[in-house]
This record gives C-alpha cells, structure tokens and sequence, in this order.
C-alpha cells in the first residue's frame, strides 16, 4: 500500500483524476484511507487472495462493469491477482492496462513446483493481453525475460521529502533489531524467530506490523510484535532503531527495505529477488541465507556502532540517488503517457 501512496500522491499533484479499486476482503479501507489523498475515489471490488475461478469470473465481469463507468486513460494494476483480473477486464473493454508486479507469483516459494508453474504459465498467457508489464527491480525483470509482450522495469521509491533526517540513537545497551511488513508466509517469520532466538540476551527484537502468521513470532517470546500500526508510526519508530532484518523468502522491491534505508539503517537481508538490487555489500548492509549468516553479520554491527552510521549515511545516499520517488514518478507519467498515446493512435 505504500507504493500506491506515493503514486497517487504524486498524480493528483499533477492535476489527475485518480480512482482506487480494491477488494475489502483484502484491505479493509479504514486501514489505508487517512494515508491516501481525500480526493482519491474509492471503488470497492470483492475479490479473493485464492483462485477461485467462479469467484474470479464474476470479479473479472464486475471490473468490466466499474471500467465502461468510470471510463479510465489508463488502469494500473497491482499484484498478480489484481494483475489477472485487470488485464482480462482491460482487454475486453478496450482500456489500455500497465502491470506492476511487486513480486511475481511464480517466485513464491511456500507453494510446490506444480503450483509455480501454474502461476509461471499464467504470466505467459496473460503477457499475450497487450498489457505493459513493470517489474519493480532489475532481479525481478530478468526473471521474465521469456514471458511475452511489453516489459520493463521501474523501481520502487520513496519520497524522501516527507521523511525526517535521520536522528542518530543515544547510546544503550545491546543492539536494537527490527523487523517491518505483514507477518506472513512471504516474510518467513520463523526463520525471523530462530535467528532472534540465538542472537545475545542484550538485543532488542520488534516487529512493526502484524499478519495471519502473527502468534507464531508472538509465541517465540523474544520479538515483540506491534500489530497493525500506521506508517507514520512505522517510520518515527525505524528512527530510532539500530538496524533492520528482513528475513523474507521472495520479493520484487520490498518497500521496508527502503523506508528502513531512508531513515539511515544497516539492512541484512536474505539474497532473494528486489533485495540484492537494494543492498551493497559491506557498504549499505549485508546479505546471508540463514541463522549463521545473519548473526555473523548482526554481530559485525553491534560490536561497531560507527560501523552502522557509517553504513546509515550510505544507505539513505543509495535511496536519494537511485530510488528517489520524485525522479521516478517522473517515469510513470511519462509511461502512462506513452500508453495512452499509443491507445489513442
């Protein structure tokens, strides 16, 4: 939901009309509406997490419906469900469609290979729709690189304008640790568990954020758990942290991973899609692929706090020069211009 924040914040700056469909099954608005624009219009679609295909039809034939009223340049879509039902709705109604991925499904990696090449031959069909495919970093397009139609890649930003500089910890004890998304299977939390489980008895372990898979980071007993909490919450609490673990399984560009970057953390994170493209390292964090990985680095970290500031400044400068929204918004307009000028020719 972050991305879509930035996005439309800067689209209804430029004068555009702006509606947001989304299924309350997923994302109850009361969740997101005070982080959005108030003059966003909020179109609300039933549609499930899971394939369900009589499901799926009536949602598809819905979209059509809200489409032919609303009557978009462009329709963005994001998420491969909403990806899937979108492109087939675009396509029948005539409305050019521009994909965002945020993590193919095909990458997943709690589902078995027959389910994943499922999902990999769904992408290759729905490539065939005329719909412009934007993977979310560079791992992530190359990973397409045999799925047809229109693909490239923009990479997730943020605002760094409505973010506060960096506020340097007063010294203590130990090493504050955190953790930020939804606790779900994607995030791999009892890997998040195990590693928090061995780690000194002197480092602090949250989590900012909750999920389906909350009780089993809860039952660990050494990671506390926020529960669902604002991002403006999220973002004043990562000023005073000493460095983030992201212990996810599969990604496109995970948005905490910048958020973390921009207010001046280290990052160790797993080797996955979206997150090599995001950290260098030895300069803005580290990569490792389990327990002893991740400890061996924490543990480089908490012994040299000027290490980790070191570390922060070269992260938010990475975020400023590489992964600023207001430089990359500039190529979303310029892409949803394109797109609707070639509908229109």
């Amino acid at each position: 939901m972050s991305a879509i924040t930035e996005w439309t914040r800067q689209q209804i700056a430029a004068g555009h009309r702006v509606s947001l469909i989304f299924s309350p099954l997923r994302d109850p608005p009361e969740n997101f509406r005070n982080d959005l624009d108030q003059r966003i219009a909020l179109v609300p679609l039933e549609v499930q997490r899971d394939i369900d295909l009589v499901s799926d039809y009536r949602a598809c034939r819905r979209l059509a419906t809200i489409l032919r009223e609303i009557r978009p340049d462009v329709l963005h879509l994001h998420s491969s469900k909403a990806g899937a039902i979108g492109r087939i709705a675009a396509r029948l109604v005539g409305v050019p469609a521009i994909y965002s991925t945020h993590g193919m499904s095909y990458l997943r990696t709690d589902v078995g290979p027959a389910t994943r090449a499922l999902f990999y031959g769904l992408e290759w069909l729905l490539g065939l729709t005329g719909a412009t495919t934007v993977a979310c970093s560079a791992s992530e397009l190359r990973s397409m690189r045999f799925i047809p139609g229109t693909k490239m890649d923009i990479p997730n930003g943020i605002d760094l304008s409505i973010l506060p500089s960096p506020i340097p910890a007063p010294p203590h004890e130990g090493l504050d640790v955190l953790l930020c998304g939804r606790i779900t299977a994607q995030k791999n939390p009892a890997l998040a568990c195990r590693i928090a489980a061995l780690s000194p008895p002197s480092w602090r372990w949250t989590w900012l954020g909750g999920g389906e898979l909350e009780d089993v980071v809860r039952e660990s007993r050494r990671i506390a758990v926020t529960g669902w909490i604002t991002r403006t919450q999220a973002l004043a609490r990562l000023q005073t942290g000493d460095v983030m673990v992201h212990t996810s399984s599969w990604e496109g560009m995970p948005i905490a991973i910048l958020e973390a970057m921009a207010a001046g953390l280290p990052v160790v994170a797993t080797d996955v899609v979206g997150n090599r493209d995001l950290i260098v390292t030895g300069e803005t964090g580290f990569t490792a692929g389990d327990e002893t990985g991740f400890l061996h680095e924490l543990s480089k970290l908490a012994a040299a706090p000027e290490l980790r500031a070191k570390m922060g400044i070269a992260a938010r400068q990475r975020v400023a020069e590489k992964f600023n929204h207001a430089t990359l918004g500039r190529r979303w307009m310029t892409l949803y211009e394109q797109t609707v000028g070639i509908h229109k020719k």
